[in-house]
């Protein structure tokens, strides 16, 4: 059975005002590009991936910052038919033995509707320069697909959670279910175990994934009786999953997928969440906090409006405070790039302004990682635009 930890939330909504101190950073995509994402390693180092058009077909760049210069990219693999769409995007992660791992989707032969694909995993000894094919999911999908993936790095190896069809197979497209499934593999990219951690979530939002002192932790958004659609967690604990644990009860009924996923940072067993509801018709981005591994989570804090688009990303603070980064609508389609940050007490910051974009879907799900004293974003208007801002303070 689920639980539920209810708290009530607070609005708080400030007037937005520019970030004058940020540095624009040229990625070096090539136009058409998009599907990004960022990452960073424990030397600090910066990561940007991206899908752009190759041909008749895509292909899998990556980038690392040096300094505050993005590198000539690297490409990680091309394809004819790759599944390329703006939420669903792949990555490059950095894992601590100095090896990267990464994935894409690609679409499957005899599928049918546009969304048959699965997902490929594959892993990096050389800096980039080769890369081998370790793990492929959703190879069989005819009407549905495998997807959503975070990739984590650990100690001996790396995990990943993704969505992906229950097994076996339906064959009646009107029967359109999404799992959580965990897959956990050893330093060489051989998988040591797999298993489903919630058989029943939302369809086409976005995951997230940290590591505690407590164990791993997955955040999601789920389906639940009455097409509630709110925001659960995992967590991994001695070596076995907990069942499903909703952060709040937001009661955001909605018959179909938002496409709009949580984010979560993560320090010991401090650990922050942020994500976008519009329950009872008033969208928000709530953010809130754990001391305890994320087994409870303090009240959340609503820190967007009146009209936020959502797609948060988060970092934390040296004090235990989070930055959040969220896409806000002004109006006709236009948007802004804003930047928070919210105290361990819930306690908000001034509201930046980092960019002007586009608030539709052709701007993608902004992205921002910590490096060093400064946090690095990535987001994209006509092309894909990445810059560095100071950490905020107080």
């Amino acid at each position: 059975m689920k639980t539920s930890i209810a708290f009530a939330a607070s609005i708080l909504w400030a007037v937005a005002t520019s970030l004058p101190d940020a540095t624009r950073l040229p990625t070096g995509a090539a136009p058409g590009s998009g599907m990004y994402s960022l990452a960073v390693d424990s030397h600090e180092r910066a990561y940007l991936s991206w899908i752009e058009p190759d041909g008749a077909g895509h292909a899998l760049k990556f980038a690392t910052l040096d300094g505050r210069q993005w590198s000539a990219p690297t490409t990680v693999g091309r394809g004819d038919r790759w599944f390329v769409n703006w939420a669903d995007h792949p990555s490059v992660v950095p894992m601590p033995d100095g090896s990267l791992a990464a994935h894409w989707l690609v679409v499957n032969d005899g599928g049918s509707g546009d969304y048959a694909y699965g997902l490929r995993i594959a892993r990096s000894t050389d800096r980039g320069a080769t890369w081998r094919q370790v793990f492929a999911d959703g190879t069989d999908n005819l009407h549905d697909y495998s997807g959503f993936v975070s990739l984590l790095p650990a100690p001996d190896g790396f995990d990943a959670v993704y969505l992906t069809p229950p097994r076996p197979l339906s064959t009646d497209p009107a029967e359109h279910m999404m799992t959580l499934r965990h897959v956990s593999f050893d330093s060489a990219g051989k998988e040591r175990s797999g298993s489903v951690v919630d058989g029943d979530t939302c369809s086409c939002c976005t995951t997230s994934f940290v590591r505690t002192s407590g164990g791993l932790i997955a955040a999601y958004r789920d389906h639940q009786l009455g097409e509630i659609r709110d925001i659960s967690i995992v967590r991994r604990v001695g070596g076995r999953w907990t069942p499903p644990q909703t952060v709040h009860r937001d009661g955001w009924e909605i018959n179909a997928c938002p496409t709009n996923g949580p984010v979560l940072a993560a320090t010991g067993a401090h650990v922050a969440i942020a994500w976008f509801t519009a329950a009872h018709d008033r969208p928000v981005v709530n953010v809130a906090f754990s001391d305890d591994a994320g087994e409870h989570f303090g009240a959340p804090t609503s820190i967007a409006g009146p009209s936020p688009a959502g797609w948060p990303a988060i970092a934390l603070l040296d004090d235990g405070a989070a930055a959040v980064a969220w896409l806000e609508r002004t109006g006709q389609g236009q948007g802004e790039l804003r930047l928070r940050r919210i105290g361990r007490d819930g306690t908000p910051g001034a509201t930046r302004v980092v960019a002007r974009a586009p608030a539709t879907r052709s701007t993608g799900i902004p992205q921002m990682v910590r490096v060093g004293d400064r946090l690095l974003l990535a987001w994209r208007s006509d092309r894909i635009e990445s810059a560095l801002v100071p950490l905020p303070a107080e």
